[in-house]
């Protein structure tokens, strides 16, 4: 780790950038992360100051507050705030009863229970890996809602698991592992220059395009042509889903404007341009996070705020895409969250201290083995 850390402080810090005489004149964010002075001979990038809103030089922000510097891409983004668009408490905990009726052994029953207008069309079950972890997926279709839905079941890692019968076996422990690499610049070509972490890709292409998923959405499309598209999933699941977003616009499997996206505990997907791609492709999209979830921290950039990183090694980090809903509480009904609108959400929740586990599977103040165990009564998650 020394090794690395020694290179990174080594590398050469040049950036396409702007050179102007002094950051306090800027006034928006975007010129003032594409711009730098100079500093005794030195190159010095602008900082915004998100809090503040302004741009100055080193040291100008306060510490410990969101600082914006380098890429533009960075900058806060508005979300909307219109009927349809906009998440709410309410929206939430009905997609996630669909993301929780994915892990359900009998998804049709679960479904019943908690959502009576969603029909179950097909549950899926395949492989994802050398350890026999299963991945698993459902298409469901509302006629009440105008709705078709896809979730996709999220991480096991649970050592009772019948296939899990270790930690080490387990497929978070593998995304640990792919995660680590990741952090590294390691990652799968998905779409374009969008990278994602291989164990996400390799579970993407045997559940949503081998298993025969994508054919039948396409088919089911074809009979329901102004029906929307909404994709979930928690964990794992939630990065299949956003996965699966992007794969359906840009392979124009359906108009971006009918897609929409709601994840929950979703962990660091893809690389910058990703996020980038994501953002581009898909207006309607929300990453759900509860408290300190320890997930959807992993896995980590080597320098966040890309400081001293160079700007291909800074696109080959981890990166969260917009927006953010946090939940700094137990999730129960009638709490409160706020809606970030910065990239990889710094400045709007503490990922130092994102580490509780329990977070990780009690979203909404609802046990999810517990949920499916009873059946999916609607009345947990109201």
């Amino acid at each position: 780790m020394r090794a690395i850390v020694l290179l990174v402080l080594l590398s050469p810090l040049a950036a396409a950038s702007e050179a102007v005489p002094e950051c306090k004149k800027i006034t928006s964010c975007a010129q003032c992360a594409e711009s730098h002075i100079h500093v005794f001979g030195f190159k010095e990038n602008c900082r915004w100051c998100v809090e503040t809103k302004s741009c100055g030089g080193p040291f100008s922000c306060p510490l410990g507050k969101a600082v914006v510097q380098r890429d533009p891409f960075k900058c806060p983004l508005r979300h909307s705030e219109s009927k349809g668009r906009r998440y709410t408490d309410r929206l939430g905990r009905s997609v996630f009863a669909i993301a929780l009726a994915a892990r359900d052994s009998n998804a049709t029953d679960c479904l019943a229970n908690s959502r009576p207008d969603v029909t179950l069309v097909k549950q899926y079950t395949v492989e994802c890996d050398k350890a026999g972890n299963n991945c698993g997926a459902i298409l469901a279709v509302s006629q009440e809602a105008k709705a078709i839905y896809i979730a996709y079941k999220g991480s096991s890692f649970d050592k009772q698991n019948e296939n899990c019968q270790s930690f080490l076996q387990s497929q978070l422990f593998a995304e640990f592992v792919h995660g680590l690499a990741a952090q590294l610049g390691a990652w799968e070509k998905f779409v374009d220059e969008a990278g994602v972490i291989t164990y996400f890709h390799g579970a993407f292409q045997r559940l949503f395009v081998e298993s025969g998923l994508q054919e039948d959405l396409i088919e089911l499309r074809k009979k329901h042509p102004v029906y929307r598209l909404w994709l979930t999933g928690h964990s794992l699941g939630g990065s299949l889903a956003s996965m699966t977003a992007l794969y359906a616009a840009h392979h124009k499997l359906i108009d971006q404007s009918k897609i929409r996206l709601i994840t929950f505990g979703e962990p660091r997907t893809g690389n910058v341009a990703y996020a980038k791609a994501l953002e581009t492709e898909i207006d309607f999209r929300y990453r759900v996070v509860k408290r300190n979830d320890l997930v959807t921290n992993i896995p980590n950039s080597v320098d966040p705020n890309a400081i001293l990183l160079t700007p291909a090694m800074f696109d080959r980090q981890p990166l969260f895409y917009r927006y953010l809903i946090h939940y700094d509480n137990l999730m129960a009904k009638g709490d409160s969250f706020k809606v970030c609108e910065l990239s990889d959400d710094h400045g709007c929740r503490n990922l130092a201290g994102a580490v509780d586990i329990n977070d990780h599977v009690t979203y909404f103040n609802v046990n999810h083995d517990e949920y499916n165990k009873a059946r999916c009564p609607k009345s947990m998650l109201q």
